[in-house]
């Protein structure tokens, strides 16, 4: 026999009060009066019927109140509609997967941990969180416990405890709001882009936005790659602060086009001028150090963007083939490239010298370790290897079992997502870019 809860239990109680009651107003309201006319032996008392209705909408007010607190019906009646049907089904998962706490004293009843739902916007309602209360009897299970099956037409995408450790978080997003976003021109783009960043940061997608930081970007080809880097140019130019780009691509191709008609010549290269770029970029940096060492002195624990200065970008294409074509040089002059490229990345965040690199695979060889460790913000468009994963998340990354399509894949920022649980990312379709 399935045990019940004592929410159940109470609203198997108020119910049958209703019932009972709207029977007895039922039957003294219509039948009852009948047997008065009729029996004349004894004098049979005179009932109010109206007494049981009223007992029966009593009770279906209470119920309705005490609805309408725990499903927060101040915050309009589609969100409580929303919040009541989401916890609905996790407690009736979590129950019949016999998670649940018995009393001691009454074997028949379970208590089922206390559930909270909190909506990033509760207009739209596209991502939130499920809060599950902890205890020491459900700590374990709520540490491997997967919600997904209980959130219809929603998907959980990492889970943590709280600070407190009271709480164990489950966030979720939406089905709908992995939708592919059509964007027809670069005035919608920048239009798009300003709802949720400012002059130093970029929107990666319809839920996520990030500061100017160093990237390691992977892509196959046919993984929107290339869109991606043309979308996230389009930004930086975009913004009010004159942020510099030095772009690299070694194979000419869309991205290269693209920087020299929108940079120009001088702060392009191909594979036989970036060595050239970079020491041109390197010896901005260090400029830039020079001019902000009176700003620290004055002013610790600042960067770049405090100064008001703008960033200075180096985006380097198709590492991978970069860095094998540099193999016929010789030993001495390729360590120096990496060198340089070693000092970007430690030093350039808090100067705002930003290291951007995209290559198709990513491992040992393609990529200095040095150099990857730095690269805070890593994404992955479409599929990859497992390789390719493990080198530029973790070893024990858990990439989500979807068939990734161009412009889809995954992303790890600080704050955002860990390396071993990234979070999916869908990029805009920037169709004019055609």
């Amino acid at each position: 026999m399935k045990k019940k809860t004592y929410r159940m239990q109470r609203g198997i109680f108020s119910f049958s009060i209703i019932i009972i009651s709207l029977i007895f107003w039922l039957f003294f309201n219509k039948y009852y009066p009948l047997f008065v006319e009729r029996i004349t032996i004894i004098q049979l008392p005179t009932v109010e019927s109206n007494i049981f209705l009223a007992l029966a909408g009593s009770v279906t007010c209470c119920l309705l109140i005490c609805w309408g607190i725990r499903n927060k019906c101040w915050k309009g009646l589609s969100f409580a509609i929303s919040y009541y049907s989401i916890t609905k089904r996790v407690r009736r998962q979590i129950k019949d997967a016999r998670f649940e706490d018995e009393r001691e004293f009454d074997n028949r009843l379970v208590r089922l941990p206390k559930i909270k739902i909190v909506f990033d916007d509760n207009r739209i309602r596209t991502t939130g969180k499920v809060l599950i209360q902890n205890s020491i009897n459900f700590d374990k299970k709520l540490e491997d416990m997967r919600i997904d099956a209980a959130l219809k037409g929603f998907v959980s995408e990492r889970q943590y405890l709280s600070q407190d450790r009271n709480w164990y978080v489950y966030e979720f997003y939406s089905i709908g709001a992995q939708k592919q976003l059509e964007i027809k021109s670069a005035k919608t783009l920048i239009e798009w882009s300003n709802k949720t960043s400012d002059d130093y940061a970029l929107r990666l997608d319809e839920r996520a936005t990030v500061p100017f930081h160093h990237m390691g970007l992977v892509g196959q080809t046919g993984s929107g790659k290339s869109f991606f880097i043309q979308m996230l140019v389009e930004q930086v130019l975009s913004k009010n602060v004159n942020h510099e780009l030095f772009i690299i691509d070694p194979k000419r191709t869309d991205v290269y086009q693209m920087a020299k008609c929108t940079i120009g010549s001088d702060r392009t290269a191909d594979k036989t001028n970036s060595i050239n770029l970079i020491k041109q970029f390197h010896d901005r940096m260090k400029k830039r150090q020079n001019e902000l060492q009176e700003y620290f002195k004055s002013n610790r624990n600042k960067t770049y963007k405090d100064a008001g200065l703008p960033a200075l970008f180096m985006l380097i294409d198709e590492f991978g083939a970069l860095r094998e074509s540099w193999k016929t040089l010789a030993k001495k002059e390729r360590d120096k490239v990496d060198s340089i490229l070693s000092d970007v990345a430690f030093m350039g965040r808090q100067l705002g010298c930003i290291l951007w690199v995209a290559t198709q695979q990513m491992n040992a060889q393609t990529m200095p370790t040095a150099i990857r460790e730095q690269l805070v913000l890593k994404i992955a468009l479409g599929d990859s290897d497992e390789q390719t994963y493990r080198t530029l998340f973790s070893s024990g990354v858990d990439v989500p079992p979807v068939l990734f399509v161009a412009g889809q894949g995954i992303y790890s920022y600080p704050g955002l997502a860990g390396t071993d649980k990234p979070r999916l990312l869908t990029v805009p379709y920037c169709s004019f870019l055609n």
